[in-house]
């Protein structure tokens, strides 16, 4: 019996899973802007999509706006709204609960910004220095304890650097996607952090590949039990490894303003290794090239204004 899938949240990450989805996935407009309003959106959204339902179903959550400079009060209606989601689907019948798969998207640099001596694994204790990083594993928190009390599966994905054509350059994050944007056109890249700074970068639809996969195996998992894993490159480099790439690749360099924005919450080496379900980890395999050709075709064409 195939599985019913919904998507919350069509960001980057959201659009490239649903590129990997084989079936058709459930769609329902939320009232993002609006705390009560979208928890009610999702809750008739909830209703509508476990009546259409009949064996496994699995719900992805990729959505939310927050960066490490997000403040305080616009995380903890995120979490809230997360939180309200889970009790909704904590009130579902017991037997639809155990055919239930949840995936939230996490942040290793969220949970690991002021944790010591990387690479990072799973097993390292996290300790973030933002509200960004707290509402992060708040919601892991909320995830955990709803899965086990209530008899349904979880995945968490703590995603490192994510890349790709379409990024959302209006969160501030998303570096890649700035530099490329510098070429295209022609303004500086402002980089406040020092150019050694050490980032673990996954394109998008590794990302999207590995967290489906993930789901998949997560159904031979008992039921309550919740898995949560890595999802990176495993190959960390340097902003200026990376800007160092960019002018090769363009045969030029890159234009660049330095000591400008706030680095609060920031790490300076956030390298991973993943020792959860590390086979799935074979499954990335776009280099930095092919993914930075791939934004700058994207961005080169959204910019070509039409005759």
């Amino acid at each position: 019996m195939p599985t019913s899938e919904w998507i919350i949240g069509r960001g980057l990450l959201g659009s490239a899973i649903i590129s990997q989805l084989e079936g058709p996935v459930f769609t329902t407009p939320v009232t993002w802007g609006d705390t009560e309003q979208s928890r009610q959106d999702l809750s008739e959204g909830l209703s509508r999509f476990i009546a259409d339902t009949e064996g496994r179903w699995s719900i992805y959550w990729c959505a939310g706006r927050g960066v490490t400079s997000t403040p305080r009060e616009v995380m903890l209606s995120e979490a809230e709204v997360f939180r309200g989601f889970l009790e909704d689907i904590s009130a579902l019948p017991g037997d639809v609960l155990a055919r239930g798969h949840i995936f939230l998207a996490s942040s290793v640099g969220g949970a690991y910004a002021g944790s010591a001596s990387p690479p990072f694994t799973e097993d390292t204790v996290p300790v973030p220095l933002s509200a960004y990083g707290e509402t992060k594993l708040s919601m892991e928190q909320s995830l955990r304890e709803a899965a086990e009390r209530h008899g349904f599966r979880g995945f968490i994905a703590r995603i490192t650097n994510l890349y790709g054509p379409g990024q959302d350059l209006g969160k501030g994050q998303g570096l890649i996607s700035v530099i490329v944007e510098s070429y295209v056109t022609g303004r500086p890249v402002s980089i406040y952090v020092p150019l050694d700074t050490l980032r673990d970068y996954i394109y998008v639809d590794d990302c999207a590949t590995v967290i489906v996969a993930g789901m998949r195996r997560l159904a031979a998992e008992p039921s309550g039990r919740v898995v949560t894993k890595i999802v990176g490159a495993m190959d960390a480099l340097s902003i200026g490894a990376i800007m160092g790439e960019m002018s090769r690749l363009r045969r030029k360099p890159v234009p660049l303003v330095t000591g400008q924005g706030n680095s609060t919450g920031q790490a300076s080496d956030l390298r991973v290794r993943s020792i959860v379900w590390p086979e799935l980890d074979s499954l990335v395999s776009t280099t930095l090239p092919a993914g930075l050709g791939a934004i700058y075709r994207a961005q080169l064409a959204a910019h070509i204004l039409p005759t």
